[in-house]
């Protein structure tokens, strides 16, 4: 397993970089091999590494293109990558490694948010798109991977756990009620809320795009009846 955490300030402001900091060091324990950040304008990308493949020994994050508007941490597997590089390659892109990371990028860059429906694997990603100004979430079909985020007024925070979205001071700290409730008669309903209040979970299947002014939540995947 890897982590992932970090920040998008809707209105403009520059991410602190000792919070992001502070919100990787909390992950230490999923990823001791390589830690790393990125902050470009409004946004903060952090991520730790586990190398648990051959092509994860050669792989740097978070990871950007060629002209730097785009940017990628990714904690997951890829499994049907020999034919998602082939298909890359015949589109016209020329993968300068073999790493996850690089062909989930060259993936959006193809697909855009459809780029979920094409990968089979484990895995959440976190992708900022410069050129859009926005950023791109998704989470496999089976949810093994986790991701959990904060969005309090104009500062949106996510991570792998929930303990490092503690370190934003936005972030409620609250319990959430409902949810308690049904935990403690084993009845949960809902994959989105967790046991705090403010704190969503991304559901398996689903994509979450974040802009300044919209915030939208869909689902790529489902079962054919």
């Amino acid at each position: 397993m890897s982590g992932l955490a970090g920040i998008y300030h809707l209105d403009g402001r520059r991410p602190d970089p000792a919070l992001l900091q502070r919100m990787i060091h909390r992950l230490a324990h999923r990823g001791p091999d390589a830690s790393d950040y990125w902050i470009e304008g409004s946004v903060g990308l952090g991520q730790v590494m586990l190398h648990t493949t051959p092509e994860s020994l050669y792989e740097r994050q978070p990871w950007q293109d060629e002209t730097g508007t785009l940017c990628l941490p990714l904690d997951g597997r890829i499994d049907n990558r020999e034919d998602l590089a082939a298909s890359l390659n015949t589109a016209g892109f020329h993968l300068r490694t073999n790493t996850d990371a690089e062909l989930m990028l060259r993936a959006y860059q193809r697909w855009g948010e459809h780029c979920p429906e094409h990968i089979i694997g484990d895995f959440v990603l976190v992708l900022w798109d410069g050129q859009r100004q926005q950023l791109f979430c998704a989470r496999d079909i089976l949810g093994l991977k986790p991701f959990y985020y904060c969005l309090q007024g104009t500062s949106f925070c996510w991570a792998s756990e929930i303990p490092p979205l503690f370190e934003h001071d936005a972030t409620p700290r609250r319990p959430n009620e409902a949810m308690v409730a049904e935990f403690l008669t084993g009845t949960v309903v809902t994959n989105a809320e967790t046991l705090y209040e403010g704190i969503s979970r991304l559901e398996p299947a689903h994509i979450l795009v974040v802009r300044a002014g919209k915030n939208e939540t869909r689902r790529y995947w489902t079962i054919d009846p």
